[in-house]
C-alpha cells in the first residue's frame, strides 16, 4: 500500500460521491489525495508478563498426571500454572530432555539400539537451532551432548522473550555425601551373587567411582579445591546385603566431590568370599545438603549478538534479570569447566539448559543435578527438572512485541465537507436543501473516515468516538492509527 495511493473520504462530504467512482488524483470531490507529509510510520516495543493472568513469576510448577503416565512423557513434560484439572489451568511451557546418544529413555525398537525419544529430541532441536545434523551444541566454548529444552507455549507471548529481564532459580544438591544410612540402593548391571556375612565394611581401596557415563572419576584427594578436575574423597562404606541385593549403604564420614548418578563398583569377594563384583548408583537422596543457582542471559554483557538458524542466540549465565551474579565461577558467568549454562533463543522463545553444567559439582558452578544417562530405561529426567524448578521456586520472564504503526493525518479544511447528501440535508425528491439556513450556513457532522487506494478499493475504515461538527468556520484534523 503505497502512500501516494491512499485517499481520505467522509460520507458527509460537499459532494455525495459515488462508491464506484475512481478517486480524483487532484483531490476534488469526496476524495482527497494524501501527500508524504500526511503519513508517519512509528515503531514501538510493548512488553508484558509472560505467564497466564499477566503473572510475571511462576513459583509452583504443576504437571498433568495423565501425561506423566503416558508414553508422551518420554518426549516432553508439560507445565501448568495450577493443577491441570482446574478450569483455569493453561499450558505455560514444556520440558524436553535431549541426548545425542539416546540415553535416559527406552528404545523405540529393541532391534534398533540407540533409537530413543531423547535422541529424537536432540535431532529435532539440532536441526531447528543449528541447521546441520552433524553439528554439536557448544555452550560457551564447551561441547555438550545432552541438554534440557524449555519451549514456552505460544499463547503465553506476543512475539519474543524480552532478553535481559528473566530469572530462573534452580535448586539441586551439594557434593557432600551424607553419613545417614541409605536404604534405597539401585544396583547397576549384574545382580550381586555369592555374598555372605552381612554387613561388610568396604575399604577405600576396594571400590572405584565412575561418572554416570562410565568414565573413571579422579580420586586423588590432594588436588586443591581451586583446581579441576576435583578428586573424589573416598571413605569406607558399610554395606548391608542379602545374597543377591544390597539392602543399605552408609558412608563412614562426609565425602566430597560426589555427584548424583555416579557409580560405585565394589570389587569381587569384598562382600564375602566368593561374592561377585557389584555396582550401585549414587542417588540424589544421598547428598547431605542442597545447592542453588540463579540463571539469566548475557544480552546486557555482550556487545555482539550471535545468530543461529533459530535467530538470535544468547548464552545463559549465572545471574538475575540480565545482571551477572551468584556464585560466579568465571568473569563471564560461565561454569568452571562446562562452559555456559545453555542458550537463550528469544526468537523461538526457548531456553536450552546445558546438562553437563547442571550436573557439575557446586565447586564448578553446578547443582549436582544428576541426569540419568542409563540406556534402554526411563530416566525421567524431565520430571527431575520439574522437582528442581519447584525447589527453586522462581521463573520470572517477560515477553516483547514490536508494533509498527501508520499514523495518517486526514484534514478537512474550512471550505470542505460542509454539505451532505444525507436525506436530512438534501431532499431526495427535489434535490433542494431542506433547510434554507443550510444554504449560507451549512453544518455537517463527520463520523467516519475511509481510506482508499487508487483502484477505489476501501482499505480501512476509522470510526470516530463521537460525531465532529463541521462548517465554514471550522477545520478538522483526524489522526488515524493503523497497527500491524
Amino acid at each position: 500500500m503505497a502512500i501516494n495511493d491512499i485517499y481520505q473520504t467522509s460520507p458527509q462530504s460537499q459532494s455525495p460521491g459515488n462508491p464506484n467512482e475512481i478517486p480524483s488524483p487532484t483531490g476534488n470531490g469526496a476524495y482527497v489525495l494524501l501527500g508524504l507529509g500526511d503519513t508517519v510510520v512509528s515503531n514501538d516495543s510493548v512488553t508484558a508478563p509472560m505467564w497466564s493472568s499477566n503473572n510475571p513469576t511462576l513459583n509452583i510448577f504443576y504437571t498433568s498426571s495423565t501425561q506423566v503416565s503416558s508414553n508422551v512423557q518420554e518426549y516432553y513434560t508439560t507445565i501448568f500454572q495450577t493443577a491441570s484439572t482446574e478450569v483455569t489451568a493453561e499450558i505455560q511451557f514444556d520440558i524436553a530432555y535431549g541426548d545425542q546418544v539416546g540415553s535416559g529413555s527406552q528404545f523405540l525398537n529393541s532391534l534398533v539400539t540407540g533409537s530413543t525419544p531423547t535422541r529424537t529430541n536432540y535431532g529435532q532441536y539440532r536441526n531447528l537451532v543449528l541447521g546441520n545434523e552433524d553439528a554439536s551444541f557448544v555452550f560457551g566454548g564447551v561441547t555438550s551432548s545432552y541438554w534440557y529444552a524449555m519451549p514456552i507455549e505460544r499463547a503465553r507471548y506476543k512475539q519474543t522473550i524480552l532478553p535481559g529481564t528473566w530469572t530462573l532459580k534452580l535448586q539441586g544438591y551439594n557434593d557432600v555425601l551424607s553419613t545417614t544410612v541409605q536404604t534405597n540402593v539401585t544396583i547397576v548391571g549384574t545382580a550381586l551373587s555369592g555374598a555372605s556375612s552381612s554387613p561388610h565394611t568396604v575399604a577405600v581401596g576396594d571400590y572405584t567411582v565412575k561418572y554416570a557415563d562410565g568414565t573413571l572419576a579422579p580420586v586423588d584427594p590432594t588436588v586443591p579445591a581451586a583446581i579441576a578436575p576435583f578428586g573424589v574423597k573416598k571413605v569406607a562404606i558399610t554395606v548391608v546385603h542379602t545374597a543377591t541385593s544390597i539392602t543399605s549403604v552408609a558412608f563412614a564420614a562426609s565425602s566430597n566431590n560426589f555427584q548424583p548418578g555416579m557409580i560405585i563398583t565394589i570389587a569381587a569377594t569384598k562382600l564375602g568370599s566368593g561374592s561377585s563384583e557389584v555396582s550401585f548408583r549414587i542417588l540424589k537422596e544421598y547428598m547431605a545438603g542442597t545447592e542453588v543457582v540463579t540463571l539469566t542471559d548475557d544480552s546486557k554483557l555482550t556487545t555482539t549478538t550471535q545468530f543461529s538458524d533459530a535467530g538470535r542466540i544468547y548464552q545463559i549465565i549465572s545471574g538475575s534479570a540480565g545482571v551477572l551474579g551468584g556464585e560466579v565461577k568465571n568473569t563471564n558467568g560461565y561454569t568452571g569447566t562446562s562452559g555456559s549454562y545453555g542458550y537463550m533463543l528469544p526468537d523461538i522463545n526457548t531456553l536450552i539448559l546445558n546438562g553437563e553444567a547442571l550436573d557439575s559439582s557446586m565447586r564448578n558452578g553446578g547443582i549436582n543435578f544428576g541426569t540419568s544417562r542409563s540406556f534402554d530405561s526411563k530416566g525421567l529426567n524431565a520430571l527431575s527438572m520439574v522437582d528442581t524448578l519447584n525447589r527453586g521456586g522462581q521463573f520470572t520472564i517477560n515477553s516483547k512485541e514490536d508494533l509498527s504503526s501508520d499514523y495518517i493525518f486526514c484534514r478537512a479544511k474550512n471550505s470542505e465537507y460542509n454539505y451532505s447528501a444525507n436525506p436530512s440535508f438534501i431532499s431526495s425528491s427535489t434535490g433542494a436543501v431542506v433547510f434554507p439556513s443550510f444554504v449560507e450556513n451549512p453544518t455537517t457532522y463527520i463520523t467516519t473516515v475511509g481510506l482508499y487506494n487508487i483502484s477505489q478499493e476501501l482499505l480501512a475504515v476509522a470510526k470516530l468516538s463521537r460525531p465532529l461538527e463541521k462548517n465554514f468556520t471550522k477545520e478538522l484534523l483526524v489522526r488515524v492509527k493503523l497497527d500491524f
